[in-house]
């Protein structure tokens, strides 16, 4: 499923980020000059926030707060897992409601991958 990220958060999702990630503060830097002058599609990709903490990873939702299985609004959380520098870069630029910002929903973890976070 792919929808901007706008729409997303009108639905009242809530995006979240691995817990102890590494974020490369040159990357973000390097993504927020580029972000001046590009106009394309970004893409970023996230998943469930269920699935993600039942593969044995944790979270931690904008406020710092941890994510649990018992939160009662797990269904509305996704966490992005595909560059959270990009992710950060965005952030930091204010251009995560751009309509150019899409995020992307996988239909499960991809499992081939090692993750970095």
């Amino acid at each position: 499923m792919k929808k901007t990220y706008k729409q997303w958060i009108t639905e009242d999702y809530i995006f979240c980020v691995p817990v102890n990630s590494k974020v490369d503060m040159m990357m973000v830097g390097s993504y927020r000059c580029n972000l001046k002058v590009h106009t394309g599609e970004v893409m970023l990709e996230a998943v469930y926030a269920e699935v993600f903490l039942r593969r044995g990873y944790r979270a931690t939702d904008p406020n710092g707060i941890p994510v649990t299985i018992l939160d009662s609004d797990l269904p509305k959380k996704l966490v992005i897992i595909e560059d959270l520098n990009l992710y950060f870069a965005l952030q930091q630029e204010m251009l995560l409601e751009d309509d150019n910002v899409t995020v992307e929903i996988p239909s499960d973890f991809p499992r081939a991958r090692r993750w970095s976070f």
